[in-house]
């Protein structure tokens, strides 16, 4: 894709620049999916030349993102960002970057690394630093941002950054709900998020982040207690579940119940599934530290579904006393449940009962008694219904 992209800028008079993460990461040996180019001229002409030459189809991001116009060449395994470099050259454009880590260049055609600011320097002392306190002005979203790499990169953020973080912080509630989401996601998923919470807290960034009101101990104590998302057992879930967890976890502590977490979630533009997912856990875990035991526990573990071993975890992390009664729900939970192959027109046929609410509450007390044991074939299932009916009774 590089070597493509500089015969297109080649062939049309411009230069470009390979810039920002790809070449940080690079430098630390990670791998990279996502690369981001300046172009000294309109972005359009080489991402649409790349398109035509096969390399991926070439989107206009959206007109309402911060800064130049850019371009994806999106691939199956790649993505490439063109945009237009913010200056007149490329120091200028690296002048305008967050951290010196990310205002790093290299030319597409050739040429050694600019760096401007001593951002590989930075990379190998681990730190990181910002490139001017008016960047952050400018996008308050990279405070959070900072806090993403502290996660994802094991940086340790200067002093003078933490000042600048402060400062800008307030500008985060100007920021657009999806933006921060997608910096929290990014955070959310890193092997490690203690360390990354706790500068979040320092820096004044966490109530504007989460969107909720938070005094400064309270944001300490909210961070401290973010130590248990660093558990063994948490890290080492795979990232997607690693990110849900954790952010169930936050909206059960700013929000206290499912109901509210949905809100919360909502508000903060997460997708619809996750959130989704995330609030059905905070329900779960508040039911698994009531400890439910017989039919009510087999309730739970049919209700979590593939959900349960993380919703037995969140409710250890959120009351650790709860940790035998989780414990015991995950075990019920392996043991995969008998049913019964009933349906809710079985339901009505031997029973009588019109199709409304009743058919679906006893439905699905049918499934609890099969996974109790006292329902293993639909003849024990017909019975079960007829004194359930008979008994007038609502089944648990």
């Amino acid at each position: 894709m590089v070597r493509a992209l500089a015969e297109a800028c080649a062939t049309r008079g411009l230069s470009a620049w390979i810039v920002g993460g790809a070449l940080r990461d690079a430098l630390l040996g990670l791998p990279i999916s996502e690369i981001d180019a300046a172009v000294n001229g309109d972005p359009e002409p080489p991402a649409r030349a790349l398109e035509a030459a096969g390399r991926g189809r070439a989107v206009f991001l959206s007109k309402d993102r911060p800064g130049p116009r850019v371009f994806r060449v999106a691939a199956a395994q790649s993505e490439l960002d063109l945009a237009a470099l913010e200056g007149a050259t490329i120091g200028e454009d690296l002048a305008r970057r967050d951290f010196t880590v990310n205002a790093l260049a290299l030319p597409v055609s050739g040429g050694a690394l600019v760096d401007p600011f001593g951002g590989a320097a930075d990379l190998a002392a681990g730190t990181l630093r910002g490139v001017r306190e008016r960047n952050f002005r400018d996008d308050p979203l990279r405070t959070l941002r900072a806090a993403r790499l502290v996660a994802t990169h094991a940086l340790t953020p200067d002093a003078r950054l933490l000042r600048w973080s402060r400062a800008a912080a307030p500008g985060l509630a100007h920021v657009a709900s999806e933006r921060i989401a997608a910096e929290l996601a990014k955070l959310l998923a890193a092997p490690r998020v203690a360390d990354a919470l706790g500068w979040a807290a320092r820096a004044g960034i966490l109530p504007e982040a989460l969107w909720i009101a938070l005094r400064p101990a309270r944001a300490a104590a909210l961070a401290r207690a973010a130590s248990a998302l660093d558990a063994a057992g948490v890290r080492a879930l795979p990232g997607d579940r690693r990110r849900r967890l954790r952010l169930a976890w936050l909206a059960a502590r700013v929000a206290s119940d499912e109901a509210g977490a949905r809100r919360w979630l909502a508000d903060r533009r997460w997708g619809r599934r996750e959130s989704d997912e995330a609030a059905r856990l905070v329900g779960l875990a508040a039911r698994a530290a009531a400890a439910p035991r017989g039919d009510a526990a087999w309730r739970w573990v049919l209700d979590a579904g593939g959900l349960a071993r993380d919703a037995a975890r969140l409710a250890t992390l959120l009351a650790p006393r709860s940790r035998a009664a989780a414990a015991r729900l995950a075990r019920l939970a392996r043991r995969a449940p008998a049913r019964v192959s009933v349906s809710g027109r079985d339901v009505m046929e031997w029973t009588g009962l019109a199709p409304g609410p009743r058919v679906g509450e006893l439905l699905a007390g049918l499934q609890v008694a099969a996974a109790a044991g006292r329902v293993t074939n639909r003849k024990d299932a017909r019975h079960w219904l007829s004194v359930q009916v008979s008994k007038g009774r609502k089944p648990l």
